[in-house]
């Protein structure tokens, strides 16, 4: 039997380039996404569109998946988005949607997923934060918090569910070259070429799925080698 990854916001970015290669590696790749995407014409790619801010969407993602492909063996939280302004003129309703998404929609889906890998003592449930998530910056102050509360999440998660084999692993990349600084109120301070890829955060995604089976990497850090202006 195929092993079976959902990812969250596969549609573009950092969850697109995962999605691409855990086909390429032979899996059942399930995109929970809000939006499909056009360019994946792969017979084990199915897209289930979801909002992950909604309880009511999770609950029917995990439901289906498992009636379809039966487990879950890989979840990668990767929805996520960011506003950014200071603090002082910041909005209320950013604050809601950050949470909504950024955190919540990590909860929910790590709870979900559990159900399963807790029946079959086995998988791997990876999320997505970032440096904004060990650091604060200016102007970053709620995306910042919710990757803090991401960190926080994973952290604690991992400490229980490492004793039912299960690994979490909280990845934490620098600035990505991605739709994520197209928004207006992003600063980006380098060329986007000395950025990372999404395929770079792609690829520390499967090395951690792929570990000798006694091995975790709870915690990655991935940074441009080189960003420059």
């Amino acid at each position: 039997m195929k092993k079976t990854v959902v990812i969250t916001g596969a549609s573009k970015g950092i969850g697109l380039s995962c999605a691409k290669l855990f086909l390429k590696n032979d899996y059942t790749v399930i995109n929970a996404s809000r939006t499909n995407v056009n360019s994946i014409k792969d017979k084990d790619y199915h897209f289930i569109k979801t909002d992950v801010s909604r309880e009511a969407d999770i609950k029917r993602l995990f439901e289906k998946v498992i009636k379809e492909f039966r487990q879950i063996d890989v979840l990668i939280c990767n929805a996520g988005f960011g506003r950014f302004a200071e603090l002082a003129v910041s909005e209320t309703k950013d604050f809601d949607e950050m949470f909504a998404v950024n955190v919540k929609g990590v909860y929910l889906c790590n709870r979900y997923a559990l159900k399963s890998m807790l029946k079959k003592k086995s998988g791997v449930i990876i999320n997505i934060s970032s440096i904004a998530g060990k650091n604060g910056i200016a102007t970053a102050s709620i995306y910042s918090a919710t990757k803090h509360a991401v960190n926080g999440l994973s952290a604690s998660l991992m400490a229980e569910v490492r004793k039912d084999n299960i690994r979490v692993v909280t990845v934490c990349p620098g600035s990505v070259d991605t739709h994520f600084f197209d928004h207006p109120s992003a600063k980006l301070n380098s060329k986007r070429e000395t950025l990372l890829s999404p395929d770079d955060v792609a690829e520390v995604c499967f090395l951690s799925v792929n570990l000798p089976e006694r091995a975790l990497m709870n915690e990655i850090e991935i940074r441009p080698l080189n960003p420059s202006k």
